[in-house]
């Protein structure tokens, strides 16, 4: 066998060797310019995320006006981020949406009197303070960390 023979048969699996890095890397730039591409509309809902709750610790409550607000903000959420986004805003709508019903039970928008002072009363005050504590403690810590896998563009 003479060395001509020895590197041609090298060179195939050389040959192979290049292309699958060249395809290895081609790979890395399109998905780094995805989700380049997705990362302004994913901060659009973050930002919104982060404002409904900065409404809530303002007011020390919500109201309909604003959950209807913040559902509309995150309408797009299903089709930018995976089931673990999608189904923590929904959690957090449901208990904005509850917060709400409490208010507006004790606090009604038309102006006429809510629940009587008494232990209904009492009760729905204090679920609703929960509900406000939990929300702007847990629920914007926990959007903070399940939001950051998707908008860091740099590995950790």
């Amino acid at each position: 066998m003479t060395v001509v023979n020895v590197l041609n048969a090298l060179m195939v699996p050389v040959i192979a060797g290049i292309t699958t890095y060249i395809a290895y890397q081609q790979w890395r730039i399109n998905k780094t310019r995805l989700d380049l591409d997705l990362y302004d509309r994913r901060l659009a809902i973050y930002k919104a995320v982060d404002a409904f709750y900065g409404g809530v610790v303002s007011e020390g409550t919500v109201k309909y006006p604003e959950v209807f607000q913040f559902r509309n903000s995150t309408a797009e959420a299903p089709f930018l981020f995976p089931a673990e986004i999608e189904n923590h805003l929904k959690g957090v709508y449901e208990k904005a949406m509850r917060i709400a019903v409490l208010r507006e039970r004790t606090y009604p928008a038309s102006g006429q009197g809510g629940l009587p002072v008494g232990e209904e009363r009492t009760k729905a005050c204090e679920e609703e303070s929960q509900l406000v504590l939990y929300l702007i403690q847990d629920a914007r810590a926990e959007s903070q960390k399940r939001f950051g896998k998707y908008l860091r563009l740099t590995p950790r």
